[in-house]
């Protein structure tokens, strides 16, 4: 080891003697042994680290200061953890409240249940079957009749609303008004009438009259103030006589 070596190995030494193995600290020592400059250099540097080391120790050091330093630690903690419990509670008390309005705002707009508006309604269903079911197209924001076509018989309506339609990606309602049929010896026949909106939701291109064996389906498109509309009657019985029931005259023209 040269003295360049040895002089940054004494640095070291004073501040990590337990750090520097002893493929260092032999050959430092065998150095040392050698070159007196570098010897003295090692003492001079141990005794100031003596000195200041009795120096340090020499420090009057107050009789309450470890008291004095425990109680400010103390204090100091105690503060933090005041302020996470302050924090904590802020916090609680904020969600508390948060989900008691969302509560009352969620009880405040439930729409509540009004028998008496029910029964108003089926009342003015059966009063004034066309005029409701008029009413009922135009809040769907649809033309306020169906097509003239079927004569349809709007004192046979016994229900609208919203039937889902299978899709592919995600459920698809479409407006619809069923019908009963006027025949009491076929209490089971019935007709749908659904109702498409040509704002492309659906594929109307290809829509066209199908028949099962035991139901029938006939399609309008709108025109004139029925513009914008696709309409599929699906109903009980055959494709010549089976509208027969549900319309105004019993024993008019099948379509």
């Amino acid at each position: 080891m040269d003295c360049r070596d040895a002089q940054f190995y004494l640095r070291l030494r004073r501040h990590a003697t337990d750090e520097l193995g002893p493929d260092v600290t032999g050959p430092l020592d065998d150095h040392l042994a050698t070159c007196p400059a570098c010897a003295t250099n090692g003492r001079v540097i141990a005794s100031f680290d003596r000195a200041v080391a009795r120096a340090m120790v020499a420090v009057p050091v107050p009789s309450r200061l470890r008291s004095q330093l425990l109680a400010r630690v103390a204090e100091k903690r105690g503060a933090d953890l005041r302020r996470k419990a302050y924090r904590a509670v802020a916090a609680l008390a904020a969600s508390v409240l948060f989900v008691g309005i969302a509560f009352g705002v969620f009880t405040n707009t439930r729409p509540k249940v009004d028998a008496d508006a029910l029964v108003q309604r089926a009342d003015e269903q059966l009063s004034d079957p066309e005029r409701s079911t008029r009413e009922w197209l135009t809040a769907q924001k649809l033309p306020g009749r169906l097509p003239d076509e079927w004569g349809l018989d709007y004192y046979l309506v016994m229900h609208r609303g919203h039937e889902m339609i299978n899709s592919e990606y995600v459920p698809v309602y479409v407006p619809v008004i069923v019908f009963r049929s006027s025949d009491p010896r076929d209490p089971t026949a019935f007709a749908k009438v659904y109702l498409f909106p040509n704002n492309g939701r659906f594929d109307l291109k290809n829509v066209q009259d199908a028949q099962a064996s035991l139901t029938t389906a006939r399609v309008v498109v709108g025109q004139g103030d029925l513009r914008g509309v696709t309409y599929v009657i699906v109903h009980t019985g055959g494709p010549h006589d089976g509208l027969k029931q549900f319309r105004r005259n019993l024993n008019g023209p099948g379509v």
